[in-house]
């Protein structure tokens, strides 16, 4: 009988210890596992966060564009870039609002004048059917 070994998914990063590399399939994933090229007395006298470690290492390893997607991450991260981003977008917001608050000023001043038209129209109609009585 074969020893157990561990395997791991390239996907989601699950692992299990197999005898057989045919039955190592993520249940989580539905995919095949990778055997990792250790024995499992070694794997298992890791604690998790060399485990966790190892098993980040070869997913990169795995799948290259994802260390793309990590670095984007990264720089995503980096404070003054942000800042920058925030800054450039705080003051298109700030223009943003510094125009819509002038149409509706607009549309305030605008709709007062109305009424007022409006109320001098009605004074006047009611003062020449008063004087055509």
């Amino acid at each position: 009988m074969s020893e157990l070994s561990p395997y791991f998914c390239p996907k989601c990063g699950h692992y299990a210890y197999f005898q057989l590399s045919r039955n190592a399939l993520c249940h989580r994933c539905h995919i095949r596992l990778r055997r990792l090229e250790m024995s499992y007395r070694t794997f298992t006298d890791m604690d998790l966060i060399e485990r966790d470690r190892l098993i980040t290492r070869k997913i990169i390893e795995a799948a290259p564009s994802l260390a793309g997607t990590i670095s984007e991450t990264e720089e995503a991260d980096n404070h003054r870039r942000l800042i920058a981003r925030l800054t450039s977008e705080y003051e298109n917001l700030t223009e943003e609002n510094r125009k819509l608050n002038q149409t509706v000023e607009w549309m305030h001043d605008t709709i007062w004048d109305l009424l007022r038209q409006r109320n001098e129209l009605k004074r006047m109609l009611e003062d020449m059917q008063a004087a055509q009585k």
